[in-house]
This record gives C-alpha cells, sequence and structure tokens, in this order.
C-alpha cells in the first residue's frame, strides 16, 4: 500500500512524488491496482502506460469516500470487473461496471474461460466475439476432444473433431468459440473464433509436449 507521505502509517509505503510518478514505478510490477483517487488522475496517470489488455494489469478507482468501486482497465480480461464487485461487496460501495456483456447480463468469453479454467489463446478474436455475443448473433460454441461441456445461453454446442468440420459448419454461424485441449490449426477461417485451451498445468506430460 502506498500513500503520500504525511499520511504513511505501519504497512504503508511513502511515495514523494506525483500519480504520475507512482503508476509508472508500479504498473508492471502487480497483476492489480486499487487507486483512492478520482477518475481522471488515474485515466491521466495509467494512460501512456496501456499497452495491451492481455498484460496490463486490473486497475479499480475508489472514491475518497468510498461510495463507488469503477472497473477502469483490464475488466475482462485481467479481473478489474470482478475485483471491482468484490471492493464493493467489502466497504459497501456501489461496483461500476460499464462492458457490455455484464451490463445485459451475458457472459464474455473471458468468463466463460475462467469458469471452465480454461487459457484464451488468440486474444485477436475478444472484440469480434464479445460483440456477436452482446448482439445475440448467432453463435457455435465447438468441442474437439476431451474437454468440459459448457453450458452457454443463447450458443449451439457441437461436437467435431477437427477445424475441417468447423469450417463446414460455420457456414451457418457467424462467430464461433472453440473448446480444444490444445490449440488447433486455425488457417483459411475466414469468421472470428475465439480458443479456448486447458491451463498449461491441467495438461499431462505427454499432451504438454504435443502442444509445444
Amino acid at each position: 500500500m502506498f500513500a503520500p507521505r504525511g499520511l504513511c502509517s505501519n504497512r504503508i509505503f511513502p511515495f514523494d512524488g506525483g500519480p504520475r510518478e507512482l503508476f509508472a514505478d508500479l504498473f508492471n510490477d502487480f497483476d492489480a491496482i486499487i487507486a483512492v483517487m478520482a477518475v481522471g488522475i488515474v485515466v491521466r496517470s495509467t494512460a501512456p502506460l496501456i499497452t495491451n489488455k492481455k498484460t496490463d494489469p486490473a486497475v479499480v478507482v475508489v472514491d475518497d469516500l468510498g461510495k463507488y468501486a469503477i472497473s477502469l482497465i483490464s475488466g475482462h480480461t485481467r479481473g478489474a470487473n470482478r475485483l471491482a464487485n468484490m471492493i464493493a461487496r467489502e466497504i459497501g460501495a456501489m461496483p461500476v461496471i460499464t462492458t457490455a456483456t455484464e451490463l445485459l447480463g451475458k457472459k464474455s468469453v473471458e468468463d466463460i474461460a475462467e469458469e471452465y479454467k480454461l487459457v484464451i489463446a488468440n486474444f485477436e478474436s475478444l472484440t469480434p466475439v464479445n460483440s456477436a455475443i452482446v448482439n445475440e448473433d448467432r453463435i457455435l460454441v465447438a468441442i474437439i476432444g476431451d474437454i468440459v461441456r459448457p453450458r452457454i445461453e443463447n450458443t449451439d454446442l457441437k461436437y467435431i473433431s477437427n477445424i475441417d468440420q468447423l469450417k463446414e459448419i460455420m457456414k451457418n454461424y457467424d462467430v464461433a468459440i472453440v473448446l480444444s485441449p490444445t490449440m488447433p490449426p486455425l488457417e483459411d477461417l475466414t469468421k472470428p473464433v475465439a480458443i479456448l485451451i486447458r491451463k498449461p498445468s491441467l495438461l499431462s506430460p505427454e499432451r504438454k509436449s504435443d502442444s509445444l
């Protein structure tokens, strides 16, 4: 925990610069940052540091009176939405979540990956696939091999053995979410496909070597 030197006590580390310097020092060293200050200060301080939602830390802003817990950066991917909800429950604040899937009560690709302990293999697919979820487009959930059997509303679930089958089936869908033990080849796919695979720690030694 960090605070201006005059506000420090036990277990609170002092900093003598401004918020810009503090964020610059801490941004890449933590998975999540809770900033008790105005949103505008955090936006101006973190804007030059933001690079990739896959690696940027979750940033939640809490106002000085503890009325709001605002998910600001990496809401889905790095867990700022979940963190904002947790903080709000602990301090009696209102969580402020602005991502469309949460507002509409829908599961994003990131939510599905977290629920079933999977890893998103191609982050570039998130925006089009999540947009399709929000818009209630035609969504295919394809299962390859021995993996979880998810329950995802407003989707069609099909079991396939290879990507060639997916290419044929995709003619009837706008996007797909593929659950596979390892990363399948994606050549010649013309529509957005999010790939969710097992976490490396959950792969057997044989499958780990196959996936390298």
